[in-house]
């Protein structure tokens, strides 16, 4: 299938959105790194993935664009505030902080392993095809997030702490990239982003207590609450804001600028 039916358009949409927001602010907080990775073999891999976060957005920007009849650029960069469809996690400044960088790595791959594997499946041919792609891509992001989490959970004691104290930060924020934007019952319904095989929830948490757990780190996340309305419904945090506005000054400058 590659038509929508006029009524899944919107909801579609916000669903796409929801995972190529997620990787564009991701990737741009991530890309921050470049120069001050703790090393320069990391130095060039982080960027590397954080470039990848950026490119996945592109091209999911480019699928949602052809239905909705706008540019990536408009996309990325044209949208009002509450028009963001991004997780609060994702959003938050990590500080320079490695173990947050690396625990937020943990938690958002994992996720996106799991969406863009139900996205595999979609019926619309389209958006499986590049899922796909971009599923065997993130499992590299998976794996590096990983060997860090364990890396340092059994590492020093300073190390340990200081990996312990960032996965305590980010904990109540991580399971608001479960809620779901309006719609995606029907979504379901209609195959265009399939139900999980198993409660996707409890999947992601025992993958990623399995990497803690080897990491001698604890983490206990909850099920986020029914009905609460996050960043899926574009209520963003002070720092989305302030990231758009360094990120888009070009753009409201000059929409129609071309390089």
């Amino acid at each position: 299938m590659t038509s929508i039916r006029q009524d899944l358009k919107e909801p579609f949409a916000d669903l796409l959105l929801s995972v190529a927001d997620d990787k564009f602010i991701l990737g741009h907080r991530n890309s921050d790194w470049t120069g001050l990775a703790p090393m320069l073999e990391e130095d060039i891999a982080f960027s590397s993935l954080a470039q990848d976060e950026i490119a996945h957005a592109k091209a999911l920007y480019e699928l949602i664009g052809g239905l909705l009849g706008r540019s990536a650029d408009e996309l990325a960069f044209g949208r009002a505030l509450e028009g963001y469809r991004c997780a609060t996690i994702v959003e938050l400044p990590d500080e320079f902080d490695w173990a947050t960088a690396i625990c937020r790595q943990l938690l958002c791959n994992r996720f996106d392993a799991l969406r863009l594997a139900r996205l595999a499946r979609s019926t619309h041919k389209p958006l499986a095809d590049l899922a796909s792609r971009l599923a065997a891509e993130q499992r590299i992001h998976v794996e590096h997030a990983d060997s860090w989490i364990v890396r340092l959970g059994a590492g020093t004691e300073d190390s340990r702490r200081r990996m312990q104290r960032a996965l305590d930060a980010l904990a109540p924020e991580a399971p608001m990239l479960f809620e779901p934007v309006d719609g995606q019952e029907r979504l379901e319904s209609a195959g265009l982003y399939p139900l999980a095989a198993t409660d996707m929830f409890q999947e992601w948490s025992e993958s990623i207590a399995a990497v803690t757990g080897k990491a001698g780190l604890r983490l206990t996340i909850q099920p986020p609450a029914a009905q609460t309305n996050g960043g899926r419904h574009g209520r963003h945090s002070k720092h989305l804001a302030e990231l758009l506005d360094e990120m888009c000054e070009v753009y409201r400058l000059e929409p129609n600028a071309a390089w």
